[in-house]
């Protein structure tokens, strides 16, 4: 997720994306989660509630699933990140369909991928 001596791409935004669930599920490796099953438009997504009952959206291949219940083999943060079209961004880690982003402000989280397109007359 776009850490100390990660590797990153600059990214234009080509389309606004605006956080749909704003309140973020941080969750750690090791931590238990309950399983929703919901609808989703994106695959690979998994909807998972924690022990306080705050629910997020998951990347699948970041849960060991168990059933009703999973857990997370590694660390993850769901913030999703407001951008707008001509926004500069540094791009890194994407699955399914998403892209962990930090913006010009230090401002960090998931942006959708086809809302970003290369960039490659920005300046680094």
């Amino acid at each position: 997720m776009v850490a100390h001596g990660e590797m990153t791409t600059r990214r234009r935004v080509i389309a606004d994306h605006r956080a749909s669930y704003p309140d973020a599920l941080v969750i750690a490796v090791g931590e238990v989660l309950n399983v929703v099953d919901r609808e989703t438009a994106w695959s690979g997504w998994i909807w998972c509630v924690d022990g306080a009952g705050k629910g997020a959206w998951v990347p699948g291949e970041f849960l060991d699933r168990r059933g009703d219940t999973c857990v997370a083999l590694r660390d993850y943060d769901s913030t999703e990140l407001d951008v707008s079209m001509g926004d500069i961004v540094e791009a890194g880690e994407a699955t399914s369909g998403w892209v962990w982003c930090v913006d010009s402000r230090g401002n960090r989280g998931w942006v959708p991928a086809r809302s970003l397109a290369p960039v490659d007359d920005v300046p680094a």
